[in-house]
């Protein structure tokens, strides 16, 4: 993100921009600097020999120019805020501060500096402060939040502003390009959603989430919104898998439709994995694509669902047969949202955490044993478990977004686990459950391979059911019909089914074309 600092000359906007972007690792750029450098003068003798236009010409070209930056803090020029034009550039995935201070401790600080400030050359300084502060407040409120400097420090400034912007959180960037995003993860972000947003600039916000979250989180989350003038569109659908289809797309476009969210509009996803999936979908399909925001509040859509931007709709035939590749804008994971779920809930997303050790991280894996109790207490270990996992995935994603090749290990346990989820009409598992059940079948599938050992195939069993996860599949689940399902999945291509497959812990491969007899076998060996 960008973080613009705005204000009066005086107010601390160059160090604390130092002190700021040195704490983010943010790169900062003072526009007063910038435009001595390409003028080989100071900005006094700018403007006393070619005159105030011309400087501000100069420092609007300049401010559209940093202004495509990611990644940095920006001081400006005291009067940046006059012009419009700079306003609107500078908001552009940014945020805007207004750094404030008292009239007396401005001229202090200028004239400490060695006042050679050329609105300040006057006999007065002190009221030409108060004249130019009061014709500007007004301007200055345009910006997005407030700090007033008189009475702390730069650093303490700095602090503050990272707090505000819930910056202090951990962070992993999805890396697509001109589609790049944030992942950030954390406490109490879901008080500091208001202000983040404001980078978007959207013209309205809707929430979609559904009857049994949204009043857990009502009131913090539209505080934070209406502290910042964002009144949203609430859209509720009930709690469950089984909701998650077009007739429920259908609606959402129409409630869209009614109350004019247009192209600059925002979809906020605040619940669990099926809320992401379906507001995703209807983020890209909405006047073919809007923005759209992550706030997920289970595990299992804090370290799945919510990043890597696959988004659908199931069909009676199938899980997510019916969707789109299509990335948030931003992911909120605020893991105070852990404390109000369920445990079967928690637990059902640390399927999909075991997942990633397996697949990509044997050092992961081993983590996830030595550190359980703290982890299943959502104590501290909690937030590696989140941002490693995020990481794993982002980094999979980065490489292949639309699945062509290398995305497709994301899909370990998924194919024997979505047909059990489907045979089972979503009600006998959750996700994470049937994808644990899926995992120890294909672990097993690749010890008859030859291709991995039977320690470590009893090892992934034994965390899995460490973690009170499930390790087989009922037998009154009928296994022809779990194979007939598979075959209908969206995985298998011109008539081949594909597996991923582990030949160690931390390292998969993916087998193209699986013997169906073998696959039968081995969901029989897995029945209890």
């Amino acid at each position: 993100m960008k973080i613009v600092l705005t204000g009066f000359m005086g107010t601390g906007k160059t160090s604390v921009g130092k002190e700021l972007s040195g704490q983010l690792n943010y790169t900062f750029i003072d526009t007063d600097i910038l435009i001595e450098q390409k003028e080989g003068m100071p900005i006094s003798l700018i403007f006393k020999n070619k005159g105030e236009n011309y400087f501000r010409e100069l420092e609007q070209a300049t401010v559209a120019e940093v202004s495509e930056l990611d990644n940095v803090v920006i001081a400006t020029g005291g009067g940046v805020i006059k012009n419009k034009k700079n306003v609107i550039n500078l908001g552009k995935r940014g945020v805007l501060v207004w750094l404030k201070a008292d009239p007396e401790i401005i001229l202090k600080r200028v004239m400490l500096e060695g006042g050679k400030r050329p609105l300040l050359d006057v006999e007065e300084p002190l009221h030409e402060i108060n004249k130019l502060l009061e014709e500007r407040v007004e301007l200055y409120r345009q910006a997005d939040t407030s700090i007033d400097t008189t009475y702390i420090t730069p650093g303490e400034t700095a602090h503050e502003i990272i707090e505000k912007l819930g910056l202090k959180s951990e962070r992993v960037r999805v890396d697509l390009g001109a589609r790049s995003y944030e992942i950030i993860i954390g406490s109490r972000l879901m008080q500091k959603l208001g202000l983040r947003i404001r980078e978007f600039r959207p013209s309205k916000v809707a929430i979609i989430s559904n009857k049994k979250v949204f009043p857990i989180y009502r009131d913090s989350i539209l505080k934070s919104l209406r502290d910042y003038n964002y009144d949203p569109e609430i859209l509720l659908m009930p709690d469950g898998e089984e909701y998650k289809d077009l007739l429920w797309t259908y609606h959402f476009h129409g409630e869209l439709l009614k109350s004019r969210c247009d192209r600059s509009s925002l979809l906020i996803a605040l619940g669990g994995g099926v809320i992401g999936d379906i507001t995703g979908f209807v983020a890209s399909t909405y006047m073919r694509g809007i923005r759209f925001i992550q706030v997920p509040t289970t595990l299992l859509s804090q370290v799945d669902s919510s990043v890597g931007g696959k988004t659908g709709v199931n069909h009676p035939l199938g899980k997510n047969m019916i969707g789109t590749f299509y990335q948030p804008s931003l992911v909120v994971i605020d893991i105070d949202t852990l404390k109000t779920l369920p445990t079967n809930e928690f637990l059902s997303g640390m399927a999909e955490v075991i997942k990633y050790g397996i697949i990509a991280d044997r050092e992961f894996f081993d983590y996830l044993t030595t550190n359980k109790d703290d982890i299943l207490s959502c104590g501290d270990s909690i937030i590696h478990v989140i941002k490693r996992s995020c990481e794993i995935k982002a980094d999979v994603v980065s490489k292949d977004e639309q699945e062509s090749g290398l995305r497709a290990i994301l899909n370990f346990g998924h194919t024997i686990g979505h047909a059990i989820e489907t045979v089972t009409a979503y009600k006998k598992f959750l996700h994470g459950e049937a994808i644990a059940i899926g995992m120890c079948a294909a672990a097993e599938l690749a010890l008859k391979f030859g291709i991995f050992s039977s320690d470590d195939t009893s090892l992934i069993r034994e965390v899995i059911e460490s973690y009170n996860l499930p390790s087989l599949i009922p037998g009154d689940v009928n296994t022809e019909e779990i194979l007939h399902t598979m075959e209908l999945d969206k995985k298998v291509t011109a008539g081949k089914m594909k597996f991923v497959l582990p030949e160690a812990i931390g390292k998969v491969r993916i087998e193209d074309n699986v013997d169906r007899q073998l696959i039968r076998d081995v969901i029989e060996s897995c029945q209890i």
